[in-house]
């Protein structure tokens, strides 16, 4: 009885449609029918409804309703559900004590139901909720969450409210609470139900500070369209003012994309003098703060005409370090621009601010590079009360344009020779100091001679450079300021020599390596040795008559000889697993990885072996330090990089550079740096000065919820702190919350955060 009952319902009910599998004459296919699964059906007298009980299906594709009863009205496509009721609509799981559906649009009511949004990870929870439509709920005495268990972590519950999928929660009376608990109220709230992009609130950043009092940073973020967005922000500090600023962001093509940033501060305070220079005339007398940067990538008409742009202009030279934290400080900008670019900005304390637009395009054998480079002096006309230092007396240089053109290093005719070089067009301007246009080529011919045991490539190269000066200004009394077009010839010649030879030593035969091995097993270690001896001469010529805008303008006389050799160790692994081809069987999968890389490297200059002058107070000295250069991942999860120089005369380590990190899994790391210098007194390095900075950092997981992270950066030499920073961090599935305190030598931070899941995950 229950199979024909069954049998029935699915022949005569719910039709399913099959035409499509007759083959290509068939009528197109109509959209697919729900079917009914029951332990026993009934009809109405009068054949309008059915009804099912007893583990009731209905399914449809991926689609489906199961409860303890259902009754199907086939005119209207009505099905009423009682008992144990679940069902799932595109992505969308409900559960409920009755219900009822629309089968034809999707929609119908809930009692006492919930429904799960798979995609956002989000649940409400009331005691009627309604499918209004495909994608819309309306509902009333609900519970919004994305936490899981019966208990959430927190919540927000409403009177009543409405759900749109991919859009918005719109809530009416909501009550913000942690485990059941109300904490705050409002009279109406939005939140985000979709993972795209999408305008609204993000939550806010607080903190405290020496320098800046208490902080409150509220960001709002705006979708323009589906290549443009802006996000603004308020930033309140009781001891400044509110900080207003816009971030806005495009990519309108897979060519061009852009980040341009600016914030605005009515400072409340000025300084008597500057917080980071020992200069007591470096005071800022401003209360109007801001900065704006930026950086552009697209192209002119067509992609291959390369468009950047790099923006960098600061009201005052205190601006960039006193707001160095927080969305809108130093390092996020910094930060963003190295992650989306791949280029930096200056450092905060330098009182350089670059600006740059760069038009560039290659050819098989030319390139081409026009460039504006403005760059903007602190020192001068930056709100500070230098005395002697007017916008007018700037003697900042400004390339306003400058335009450059390089042949590749490409065969010269039918000849062995090679050509290459490069040619350069700038123009210099600065509001006090010489000005004018500087005309540079430099053409280089080339030998390149290979044997059977490596190469020798020799060049040789002569520099043109004319000079069209508009004004001599300020410039040093050897400098002909008489004549307007002076020019310079010099020739340079250059050689280099190198070779490689390798050895492969066997450790593993392929035969050997273990089947049930998880990791990868090392068969064989390469060890190739190159090395290269390169030679350069540029003969000595007085510059001192022509006018200086930049290094160009001072070639420095060379008669040097340097060496170096590189040793490479390649590994090659192998790893059982199973064979992509055939089941059942397992191949080896072979990989190469560099294990170390390390460069000696030496230079002498044979000008300072034949100097006369200050012998007698600097011994000649041709040998410069010799460098170890070294980089190692010995294990995967163990990585050094070395850098140190040795003096054959002073007899040790005169620089170090060392920087190790180590990590386990996602569950431990550190690392470690170190930059040290040591005083040289030498004819070439008179003022090198003693420096050792030391920076220590990492974290590790204390369980599956709470992790912990340090750093902490001293100068040894000085005996000073740079920096410490201590941070816990909690993690749970539908929120994180982290307390951060940090301490520089000019502020104390203390800053806490609360991420909650799908509302402030966007734009962090």
């Amino acid at each position: 009885m229950k199979l024909r009952n069954l049998v029935l319902a699915f022949l005569c009910i719910f039709h399913v449609s099959m035409a499509t599998a007759f083959g290509a004459d068939a009528p197109p296919a109509k959209p697919q029918s729900w079917r009914l699964l029951a332990d026993r059906t009934a009809a109405s007298h009068d054949n309008k409804y059915i009804e099912a009980f007893g583990n009731v299906v209905l399914d449809r594709g991926t689609d489906y309703i199961r409860a303890d009863y259902a009754r199907y009205y086939q005119a209207t496509k009505w099905v009423f559900l009682r008992g144990g009721v679940e069902a799932r609509f595109q992505g969308d799981f409900l559960k409920a004590e009755e219900a009822e559906f629309d089968l034809e649009t999707n929609t119908g009511w809930l009692k006492n139901g919930q429904v799960f949004m798979e995609d956002p990870h989000m649940y409400f929870e009331g005691a009627i909720l309604k499918k209004t439509g495909p994608e819309t709920y309306e509902f009333r005495e609900a519970t919004v969450t994305v936490c899981d268990g019966d208990r959430p972590a927190w919540s927000i519950k409403s009177s009543r409210g409405d759900i749109t999928m991919d859009g918005y929660a719109h809530l009416w009376g909501p009550r913000f609470q942690i485990l059941d608990q109300p904490l705050l109220l409002a009279p109406y709230a939005v939140i985000p139900v979709k993972t795209k992009r999408q305008s609204g609130f993000l939550l806010p950043e607080i903190g405290s500070s020496d320098r800046l009092g208490i902080t409150y940073d509220q960001p709002y973020y705006q979708v323009i369209d589906e290549e443009q967005d802006v996000t603004l922000y308020s930033h309140l500090m009781t001891a400044k003012g509110l900080m207003l600023g816009a971030e806005y962001r495009l990519v309108p093509d897979i060519h061009t994309k852009g980040i341009f940033k600016l914030d605005y501060l009515y400072d409340q305070e000025t300084e008597s003098q500057s917080l980071y220079s020992d200069n007591e005339e470096m005071s800022r007398a401003n209360h109007s703060r801001w900065w704006a940067r930026g950086k552009f990538d697209g192209y002119l008409l067509e992609p291959d005409w390369n468009l950047k742009l790099d923006l960098d202009l600061v009201s005052d030279q205190d601006y960039l370090r006193e707001f160095s934290h927080g969305f809108s400080g130093f390092k996020k900008s910094r930060k963003d621009f190295l992650q989306y670019f791949g280029r930096d900005i200056e450092d905060s304390d330098s009182e350089l601010r670059v600006n740059r637009l760069l038009l560039s395009r290659n050819w098989a054998n030319v390139g081409f590079q026009g460039l504006l480079e403005y760059t903007q002096n602190l020192e001068y006309g930056s709100n500070n009360n230098l005395s002697n230092h007017d916008r007018d007396d700037d003697p900042t240089l400004q390339r306003l344009p400058e335009l450059n053109v390089h042949l590749y290093q490409t065969q010269l005719l039918d000849t062995p020779l090679t050509i290459e070089g490069s040619s350069q067009l700038a123009s210099f301007w600065r509001e006090y100091g010489t000005t004018g246009t500087r005309l540079d080529l430099h053409p280089v011919i080339g030998l390149p001679l290979h044997f059977e045991f490596g190469s020798v490539i020799p060049k040789g190269g002569i520099r043109s450079t004319t000079w069209f000066v508009e004004k001599y200004e300020g410039e040093d009394p050897e400098v002909d300021a008489d004549t307007s077009t002076p020019n310079r010839f010099l020739p340079d010649f250059s050689t280099s020599a190198y070779t490689e030879f390798s050895r492969i030593f066997t450790l593993t035969e392929e035969s050997d390596v273990p089947a049930d091995d998880d990791t990868f097993t090392i068969l064989k270690l390469k060890h190739a040795v190159q090395p290269r001896l390169e030679y350069t001469y540029i003969p000595f010529s007085d510059q001192e008559k022509y006018p200086y805008f930049d290094e160009i303008d001072r070639i420095e006389a060379k008669n040097e000889l340097k060496y170096s050799l590189t040793n490479i160790f390649t590994c090659k692994t192998g790893k059982v697993q199973p064979s992509p081809d055939e089941q059942g069987k397992t191949g080896l999968k072979i990989d190469f990885f560099d294990l170390a890389r390390l460069r000696f490297e030496q230079l002498y200059d044979i000008r300072e072996e034949t100097r006369n002058n200050d012998t007698d107070k600097y011994p000649n000295r041709p040998f410069s330090d010799i460098l170890a250069d070294l980089t190692t991942r010995v294990t995967p999860w163990l990585f050094l990089t070395n850098k140190t120089w040795y003096s054959p005369y002073e007899g040790h380590v005169t620089e170090h550079e060392h920087a190790l990190s180590v990590h386990y899994g996602e569950d431990i790391f550190a690392s470690f740096s170190m930059d040290f210098l040591e005083e040289i007194d030498e004819y070439l390095r008179q003022e090198q000065e003693r420096e050792r900075i030391a920076s220590f950092g990492g974290g590790f997981g204390i369980n599956k919820e709470w992790s912990t992270a340090f750093l902490y950066r001293v100068d040894w030499e000085s005996g000073t702190d740079l920096e410490k920073r201590l941070t816990l961090r909690y993690d749970h599935q539908c929120f994180s919350a982290e307390t951060s305190w940090s301490q520089t030598d000019d502020d104390t931070r203390f800053e806490f955060r609360v991420i909650l899941a799908q509302l402030g995950s966007l734009g962090r």
